[in-house]
């Protein structure tokens, strides 16, 4: 049956189709079970990629697992680390041997946490409420007059570099790297200098050493084999395990002036492990400085903090994000194939896409011929991925019912996001340009 919804699914490429098969379906607990167990990488770690399994041995035998078995002993034996390393392996290439083929294809959406189905949390969780767990994360606000309000001074400026999002958690020396999305990876070079540190969660973000392009260094990082001897960590943050813990319910009160100074004196700073560049400003013109500085230097802008901030799981009001240029988080959706008779034919012309809320709509070019050819030869493996978009301005049509972005010029794909901007967020970043220009 779940082979089947997942055919479905992928029958059209429409948000509002797609939601609309899954209310089908909104009483069918297997369904559910698979969409978290693929998709809540809060609930569910398994130590395992599917990089080190033998696929020849997707033959079948005459005792087969139903696909809920399969999914028991994924919880049981794997989420729970009963079973590690080559044992693992063997395990998971048992599985693959019992299942029929269409279930073993839900399984190894399950280990590579994609389904093939287009879809993120955001819409999973608009059918199913709450059903795909994220993790604690404080985003930044967008400044603007109005939230400008909500930062008193002197407050903090810190550098915005745009590497990979972390959570580094340490607990009773072990040590466990966690991105926005709640994907755990291994970082051995770092964990050994984290093992030493007090309990908490740090916060930061991973760059590669003498590597300006920031997209370039988080395609190494995300790749199969990280240069783990180059990559470091900048943080901003440090939070207890139990404060961190109650981030969703909005319980905390340790001011990120004492969060700052305990990140400060918990590390011991060097080529591998340090803390954001920060300096007090005294008003937004000196804040501002900084960030033209940052920008000339070819990095994103800055992060406004008042220094009472609390750690909290929503979009901050008291750090605000300081940039000169609007870019947003939005979907791939689908390919404008290229011109005939021009070398674009052989690739494509642009990419389509649109926010998960289908407010925003339109397609972007700009690759490079290197990512024209991976693109297109690996059509599938693109769809349905966030890219960051930079562009000049909001419209919006009166024969449509969604907005448009000015002169979109692509940047970067997002691994570390499953989530787009919403059509309010945009506006907001979109004020905050203008309010600075």
């Amino acid at each position: 049956m779940i082979p089947e919804i997942i055919k479905e699914l992928n029958k059209e490429n429409g948000s509002n189709y797609k939601i609309q098969v899954l209310k089908n379906y909104q009483d069918n607990e297997l369904l559910q079970r698979v969409l978290k167990m693929a998709y809540d990488k809060v609930a569910y770690t398994y130590g395992i990629s599917m990089k080190n399994i033998n696929t020849e041995k997707y033959i079948g035998t005459t005792t087969l697992i139903s696909l809920e078995g399969a999914l028991n002993i994924l919880e049981n034996e794997f989420s729970t680390r009963k079973v590690t390393g080559n044992k693992a392996i063997e395990r998971l290439e048992d599985i693959f041997a019992s299942v029929r083929p269409e279930d073993a294809q839900i399984i190894k959406g399950i280990i590579n946490r994609d389904l093939r189905i287009n879809m993120g949390r955001t819409q999973i969780n608009k059918v199913f409420k709450n059903l795909i767990i994220k993790p604690p994360y404080m985003r930044c606000g967008i400044y603007s007059e109005k939230t400008a309000k909500k930062i008193s001074f002197p407050a903090i400026i810190q550098v915005k570099a745009d590497g990979m999002f972390q959570a580094v958690t340490v607990e009773n020396g072990d040590v466990t790297f966690t991105s926005r999305s709640g994907e755990e990876r291994d970082f051995p070079t770092l964990e050994s200098r984290f093992r030493n540190f007090p309990d908490g969660v740090y916060i930061g973000e991973l760059l590669v050493h003498n590597l300006e392009n920031r997209s370039e260094g988080n395609g190494l990082i995300n790749s199969d084999n990280p240069p783990h001897r180059d990559i470091y960590i900048q943080l901003w943050d440090y939070i207890t395990l139990d404060e961190y813990s109650r981030g969703k319910d909005k319980k905390n009160k340790t001011e990120y002036r004492d969060r700052i100074y305990d990140l400060s004196n918990n590390i011991d700073q060097d080529e591998y492990v340090q803390v954001i560049e920060t300096h007090n400003v005294q008003d937004i013109s000196q804040a501002l400085r900084y960030v033209s500085t940052w920008m000339n230097q070819g990095l994103e802008g800055g992060i406004l903090k008042d220094l009472n901030n609390i750690f909290v799981d929503h979009t901050s009001p008291t750090q605000l994000k300081l940039k000169l240029e609007i870019d947003a988080e939005v979907r791939v959706t689908g390919f404008i194939e290229g011109t005939k008779g021009t070398k674009r034919e052989q690739t494509f012309g642009s990419l389509v896409f649109e926010n998960d809320e289908g407010t925003i709509k339109g397609s972007v070019s700009g690759f490079s011929d290197k990512e024209l050819e991976e693109i297109h030869q690996n059509r599938e493996k693109y769809l349905g991925k966030v890219m960051t978009v930079q562009f000049n301005d909001l419209t919006k049509s009166r024969d449509n019912d969604y907005y448009a972005l000015s002169h979109p010029r692509f940047i970067c794909f997002r691994d570390d996001k499953n989530c787009t901007d919403t059509l309010e967020r945009v506006q907001e970043m979109k004020e905050m340009a203008m309010s600075l220009s």
